[in-house]
């Protein structure tokens, strides 16, 4: 039989009912299991028109779900031609419902809004029979007694058919919350004088996400999780919210995830079960507020080590709830990929062909030799040999030009060795390691980009071997190094080339130096300003617009209020006083024009206040 079917039949007996049925239906259930999908599906199979459906989500007043309604019964009226006309007549139609107590043929008051016995609208008392829906009654700002007592109107008052949907225990919280006693009396009360029938909606995965899948409108992705439903269900029930909200965003989410994946990737069953995996269980956890975009990355750390700390965090509880997952040391897209993606909505095509084309699914089409030793526990001895050789000979002859190759290779003889697979002795190993990293270094190939984790403890979507061998824990030590000197001595050219983007766009520039919540967020924390020379940097300011030199103020100032990276910064302390005194120099050539009244206003101030941050907070 199919879940919630029999809620189908007692709403097609209800809703056919000749009789005025006095009561409301309730359909109950938490956040995310399908109530709104449910009715929204049953009106559109029974007739859409027959229904006016509201949700009080927010709904702070009456006028608010008549307005709806107004708009469902009148739709030309309440289309943007028709605005002006619309209210014109919508306020004639809706007149305030005017009291005459006494009969005596004058008006004594009227009714409040927000009283919950106050009639309905005149315009609402015939509706032709239409099926009133009132969903998200939990998050309806009104009195819960209140909105109840008005509901109650439509069906006592005006004998109309009336479907409520709500999580009833979050009502019932509330109301435990708002009367301090330890039952739900005053909700259950008024709840009683409405409702005379109640059922609890059960999460119907396999009809929501047929719903959903057809409203992709992607042929190829369709095709794909048509063929995948089951896949996807059985992710669904491991993550086990059933929230299927949660599933219908996924399913669109992934439909823009989907063309970013490289064609070659889109015949490979396997490996498309495998990014699906990832992608739904990463977007449920997500949604559900267990992790943040921060914590993806530690998904697809490799922990070799048992932690001494009893208390998880939110990753490592991750990778026990999903450990035939995120347990496997390989995976076709990296986590510095998926940050990406779920942080920014958008990943470079690119990288991503790379990250998947290096991976275990493609290792027998164009899988480097390197690659291959990695899994030399499958190889016979001939093709271990082999591969070894030629591996060994571009390392000794320092022809690896990637440094992520580099620490794999490194890692991986140094591991070979320590298990005697090898001849070769690790002292010798590391010898070579640091003439390849002086190699790299020297053909500039060894310098780290802002936000890039290197070395980490995987790269291509492959652990590095041998994490745990004294000899590899030196070794990655020592390349971070000297991928941080590399990348200091790129200052002064980085610095250059930052002057420019001053001239060009005054936006960039401040993204560049400060922080936010930007990719392009590169130099907060790094004392590049004093690689720039001072006349250059002057002469640069000085061309540009007032408007943009206000721009520049603003700029420094918020660089150098953020006191927690000030100690990285400290060096740009005797430049900023150069510059100081330059615009001095300035100002004073300029007396009584505009130029000069902008430089002592914006510039002058600015720089003294941010000189200031940098003296009065030795410490930070």
């Amino acid at each position: 039989m199919k879940m919630n079917n029999h809620i189908e039949q007692y709403l097609n007996y209800y809703t056919s009912l000749s009789v005025t049925p006095r009561y409301a239906i309730m359909l109950r259930g938490k956040w995310g299991s399908g109530k709104t999908w449910f009715i929204k599906d049953y009106m559109t199979k029974n007739g859409a028109e027959k229904f006016l459906y509201v949700s009080l989500y927010g709904i702070s007043n009456f006028s608010e779900i008549e307005d709806a309604y107004f708009q469902q019964l009148h739709p030309v009226l309440a289309s943007k031609g028709m605005k002006l006309a619309g209210k014109i007549l919508k306020g004639i139609i809706k007149t305030t419902i005017k009291i005459d107590i006494d009969n005596d043929g004058n008006e004594d008051g009227s009714i409040s809004p927000s009283f919950p016995d106050g009639d309905i609208p005149k315009f609402l008392k015939n509706i032709d029979d239409k099926i009133l829906v009132f969903d998200d009654l939990e998050r309806c700002s009104i009195q819960i007694h209140n909105i109840l007592g008005y509901i109650n109107q439509f069906v006592e008052n005006n004998g109309s058919k009336v479907i409520v949907l709500a999580n009833e225990d979050e009502i019932i919280k509330q109301d435990i919350i708002n009367n301090k006693i330890e039952d739900s009396t005053t909700y259950l009360t008024v709840k009683e004088k409405l409702i005379g029938k109640s059922f609890d909606i059960k999460t119907d995965f396999d009809s929501a996400i047929i719903s959903f899948v057809n409203e992709i409108t992607t042929s190829k992705t369709k095709k794909l999780l048509n063929k995948k439903k089951n896949l996807i269900k059985e992710i669904f029930v491991v993550a086990g919210y059933n929230n299927l909200r949660h599933l219908r965003q996924t399913i669109l989410d992934f439909e823009r995830f989907y063309d970013f994946l490289p064609s070659t990737s889109l015949n490979k069953d396997d490996l498309l079960n495998h990014i699906l995996k990832l992608f739904f269980t990463i977007s449920f956890e997500l949604k559900k507020g267990k992790i943040t975009e921060d914590n993806i990355f530690e998904l697809f750390i490799v922990d070799y080590f048992k932690s001494e700390i009893k208390e998880k965090t939110p990753a490592q509880l991750l990778k026990v709830k999903y450990f035939s997952l995120f347990g496997l040391y390989y995976h076709p897209i990296n986590g510095e990929l998926w940050t990406t993606y779920f942080r920014n909505g958008i990943v470079d095509k690119n990288e991503l062909k790379i990250s998947i084309e290096n991976s275990l699914y493609f290792q027998e089409e164009n899988t480097p030799n390197w690659q291959k030793l990695l899994y030399y526990e499958n190889l016979n001895d001939e093709a271990f040999e082999t591969i070894f050789k030629e591996v060994f000979r571009e390392f000794r002859s320092l022809k690896i030009a990637n440094k992520y190759v580099l620490v794999h290779v490194t890692c991986l003889l140094i591991s070979l060795s320590d298990k005697n697979l090898i001849t070769n002795k690790k002292n010798t190993i590391i010898k070579l390691a640091k003439s390849n990293i002086e190699n790299l270094k020297q053909k500039g190939l060894l310098t780290i980009a802002k936000h890039e984790r290197f070395p980490s403890d995987h790269s291509f979507g492959l652990a590095y071997y041998g994490l745990n061998i004294p000899e590899n824990t030196e070794f990655l030590k020592h390349i971070k190094e000297q991928a941080n000197i590399s990348e200091s001595k790129d200052y002064p050219t980085l610095a250059n080339k930052l002057l420019v983007t001053l001239t060009s766009s005054i936006d960039i520039f401040t993204e560049n130096i400060t922080l936010g919540n930007s990719n392009e967020n590169l130099y907060y924390d790094i004392p590049i300003l004093k690689y720039i020379q001072v006349s250059q940097f002057v002469d640069s300011v000085l061309k540009l617009s007032n408007k943009d030199i206000q721009s520049l103020s603003w700029a420094l100032e918020k660089r150098y209020e953020l006191t927690e990276f000030i100690g990285n910064i400290r060096d740009e302390h005797d430049w900023l006083k150069s510059i100081y005194e330059e615009f001095e120099k300035e100002k004073i050539k300029r007396i009584g024009k505009i130029s000069g009244h902008i430089i002592e206003q914006y510039l002058l101030k600015t720089i003294d206040k941010c000189i200031n941050q940098l003296e009065q907070n030795p410490n930070s």
